[in-house]
C-alpha cells in the first residue's frame, strides 16, 4: 500500500501528453493550444472612434461653446474620403475610422445643435487624442498574441477569430472508456429486484469525464464472469484511458486484475493509503492508461477527482492538473475514523475573503445523496483523528464548487 502522494507521482509519470490535431474554432472550446498564434493584422487596424460623437481638432474647442461646421458623417464600416480642417467637425460612430486632420472625438452627449444650419455646438472642451483608439494599440501584425498551452475559453476563441485563425492546433481530447462491473447491477430504466441496485457509477463517471473536456465512451455494465470481463476490457483498451468500476477488491468474484494481467498491463499500484478508495488500481498498456476504481459510488468519484482528473488534464496539455487546494476554517467538529488519509465530503463557501467548510454527514461510501450535497473534500491527515470547529484544515475544491 502506497501513499496518496506516491500514487499521484506514479500516475502522472505513466501519463503522456496526447497527440496534436487541427480543429475548427467552433469545436475548440475547452481545449489547449498546441501552437503559438501570431496576429496577421494590427488591432485596431486604423485609428478609430471609441464613442458616438464628433471627430474634430482639440484646439478648436478650447473655448466653449464652440461652433464647428459639420463636413460629413462617418458610419462604422466606411472609410472617410475627406479631411477635417480648422473649424470643422465630422459626425462619427463608434468603431468608425478617424478622418485625416482630426485629433480627438467629443462624445455626442457633450454636444448640441446650434441655430447655424450644418453646424454642431461643442459644449465641453476635449483633450488631445480623447476617445480615439490608436492603430495597433491592442496588437501588432506579426506579434505572438497566444502561446502554446493557452486554455481555449470563449474569450480566447474570440482572439483567434480576430486574427483570422478559423482552425488551430490543439492537444487532442482523450477518449475515456467507462466500464462498470457487477452481477448486482441493473440499468437506470429497470427497477431493481431483490439483491440488485441500479448502475449509478457509470453515469456519474461519464459526467465527471465530460466535465474535464475529454470524450466519454460508455461501455455499460458487465457481469463478474471472466469471459465477459475479457471481452469488455479488450473493447475498452481501444480507448486512450479505461476506467473500470468494481471488481478490484479481494472478493471471490473480483477478477479485474486477473484479466488485466492476461492483457499484459503493467500495474503501478493496487492499494492506496486513502479513505475512501483503498482498492484502486493503476496500470498501462502500450497505448491505454487504466484505472480500476472501487465499486462504491463515493469511492469511485473521489478517486476520480484525486487521480483520474489530473491524468486526463495532463493528456490534454494543461499545466495546472489538480483541483485547487485551499485552507479553510472548519465550521463544525468532526472525527476521522481511520488511520489512512481521509477525503471527507464537505460543503465549502467563500465570504469576507476567507473559506469556510462544513463536513457533510454521510452513511459511508455508498451514500450518493450526501456526496451530491457536497462540493469539496476536507483532507484529514493519517496521523490526526480529531478536528474542532475553528481549526484551519486543507480542502480540495471540486468542479461543483465553481458552479454554485
Amino acid at each position: 500500500m502506497i501513499s496518496v502522494e506516491e500514487a499521484l507521482t506514479r500516475t502522472l509519470q505513466a501519463t503522456t501528453i496526447g497527440a496534436i490535431e487541427t480543429t475548427d474554432i467552433l469545436k475548440a472550446l475547452g481545449c489547449v493550444l498546441a501552437e503559438d498564434i501570431r496576429s496577421d493584422i494590427d488591432m485596431p487596424p486604423f485609428d478609430k472612434s471609441s464613442m458616438d460623437g464628433y471627430a474634430l481638432r482639440a484646439g478648436d474647442c478650447k473655448d466653449v461653446p464652440a461652433i464647428l461646421k459639420v463636413v460629413g458623417t462617418i458610419p462604422a464600416g466606411a472609410y472617410p474620403e475627406f479631411s477635417v480642417k480648422q473649424g470643422e467637425a465630422a459626425k462619427i460612430m463608434t468603431g468608425a475610422p478617424i478622418p485625416a486632420g482630426a485629433d480627438s472625438v467629443q462624445m455626442v452627449e457633450k454636444t448640441g445643435i446650434p441655430a447655424d444650419e450644418g453646424c454642431v455646438s461643442i459644449l465641453e472642451s476635449v483633450g488631445l487624442g480623447k476617445h480615439i483608439a490608436l492603430r495597433g494599440e491592442i496588437m501588432r501584425a506579426g506579434n505572438t498574441v497566444l502561446a502554446t498551452g493557452t486554455y481555449l475559453s470563449p474569450a480566447v476563441v474570440g482572439v483567434l477569430a480576430t486574427v483570422g485563425k478559423h482552425a488551430v492546433k490543439v492537444y487532442k481530447r482523450p477518449q475515456v472508456a467507462i466500464l462498470v462491473t457487477g452481477d448486482e447491477l441493473v440499468e437506470v430504466a429497470q427497477k431493481p429486484a431483490a439483491g440488485q441496485i441500479r448502475n449509478s457509477n457509470g453515469y456519474t463517471l461519464y459526467h465527471q469525464v465530460l466535465a474535464t473536456g475529454a470524450v466519454p465512451r460508455m461501455l455499460g455494465v458487465v457481469s463478474d464472469r471472466m469471459d465477459d470481463l475479457r471481452a469488455k476490457i479488450k473493447e475498452g483498451l481501444a480507448s486512450d484511458i479505461l476506467l473500470i468500476s468494481g471488481g478490484v477488491s479481494m472478493g471471490e468474484f473480483d477478477f479485474v486484475e486477473d484479466v488485466l494481467a492476461e492483457y499484459h498491463v503493467s500495474i503501478y499500484y493496487d492499494k492506496i493509503n486513502i479513505k475512501p478508495g483503498k482498492p484502486t488500481v493503476c496500470g498501462k498498456t502500450e497505448r491505454t492508461l487504466i484505472f480500476g476504481l472501487p465499486g462504491n459510488p463515493v469511492s469511485a468519484s473521489t478517486i476520480f477527482e484525486i487521480f483520474v482528473r489530473p491524468a486526463i488534464r495532463k493528456t490534454m496539455g494543461f499545466e495546472k492538473l489538480h483541483n485547487l487546494l485551499v485552507q479553510a476554517t472548519l465550521a463544525a467538529s468532526f472525527a476521522s475514523k481511520t488511520a489512512r488519509t481521509s477525503y471527507q465530503p464537505a460543503t465549502t463557501t467563500f465570504h469576507n475573503g476567507a473559506f469556510f467548510v462544513t463536513p457533510v454527514p454521510s452513511k459511508g461510501s455508498a451514500d450518493v445523496l450526501a456526496f451530491a450535497r457536497s462540493n469539496s473534500f476536507v483532507i484529514a491527515p493519517a496521523d490526526q483523528s480529531e478536528f474542532n470547529a475553528g481549526d484551519q484544515v486543507e480542502v480540495m475544491l471540486r468542479f461543483d464548487f465553481w458552479q454554485q
